[in-house]
């Protein structure tokens, strides 16, 4: 292990005290699952799920001091933990981090389609809380016209989407921590990423099925964050390849900040980039 590896490794109480202390925080919670994913990798589920489990009993001591809602908080939490040991321990099993991708992408596929089933109509599950959340947006002097109802129809597919997004950076994040300057270990680099041929079908008959007006409920938004992954590990492919500056990325994060409008159509960009490389190959060396 190297760098952030050696780092963490050297102490279970540094572990466990950063995984309970960041969950919490918006962004930098990233840094939680990043370690649990990072162990899993490296020493397996049964070391991981020790740091988790410790992390979420000094967790709900930190909710009951500052008397937040222990049960909600913890059970969060574990479930997170569970997603991200169970990635890691893939990745590190493997030696892959295409093969925990896909398993984030089919896990989040079927958990939604299995939502789906068990809840029935969305706009009567989502609506309640919807005119909730603009009521109170009024309430701040904030007057949006929006469509409610086709907002509820979307929104288990939104929330899945954002939980996968979560789940595929956690895994980067710890995957990257893992690997450190070691180079023995090709599969566990981003620029290898791929989502396959089950996935690249899936996402193709939805399309199909959205052309004909077939209820989807959304679901092309989980595909269109697994491409958009997908089509940014083109882009670190070909970076290396053509040894572009080594901020190059920040073009992509800085020009949506400039223009949001240009968010949308660089995520579907980077999205159609990874499709077309997964069926194609876009990532091709002259030897």
């Amino acid at each position: 292990m190297t760098g952030v590896a050696d780092w963490l490794g050297a102490s279970r109480v540094r572990r466990v005290a950063l995984i309970a202390g960041f969950f919490p925080l918006p962004v930098v919670g990233l840094i939680s699952a990043g370690i649990v994913v990072m162990v899993a990798a490296l020493r397996g589920p049964r070391e991981a799920l020790l740091d988790s489990g410790l992390a979420l009993a000094l967790l709900a001591v930190f909710a009951l001091v500052a008397q937040l809602d222990a049960v909600v908080l913890v059970g969060s939490a574990a479930l997170s933990c569970l997603i991200w040991v169970t990635l890691g321990s893939l990745a590190g099993w493997s030696g892959s981090i295409t093969l925990a991708a896909q398993a984030a992408v089919m896990l989040t596929l079927v958990a939604l389609v299995l939502l789906l089933a068990a809840t029935g109509d969305q706009v009567v599950l989502w609506s309640g809380l919807l005119e909730t959340v603009y009521a109170d947006l009024q309430q701040q002097g904030l007057e949006l016209t929006v469509d409610i109802g086709r907002q509820a129809v979307l929104m288990s597919s939104v929330i899945a989407a954002a939980l996968l997004a979560g789940s595929l950076l956690s895994l980067l994040i710890g995957v990257v921590w893992a690997r450190g300057d070691r180079t023995d270990r090709p599969g566990w680099q981003f620029s290898e990423l791929r989502m396959g041929y089950v996935i690249g079908g899936l996402a193709a008959l939805a399309g199909v099925a959205a052309l004909f007006g077939l209820p989807l409920y959304g679901v092309l938004l989980v595909f269109g964050v697994a491409f958009v992954f997908h089509g940014v590990s083109v882009l670190v492919w070909w970076s290396r390849r053509l040894s572009w500056p080594r901020a190059w990325w920040l073009v992509l994060c800085v020009l949506p900040l400039l223009l949001p409008n240009l968010l949308v159509l660089e995520l579907a960009l980077l999205a159609a980039l990874g499709f077309v490389d997964n069926w194609y190959g876009l990532r091709r060396s002259d030897s």
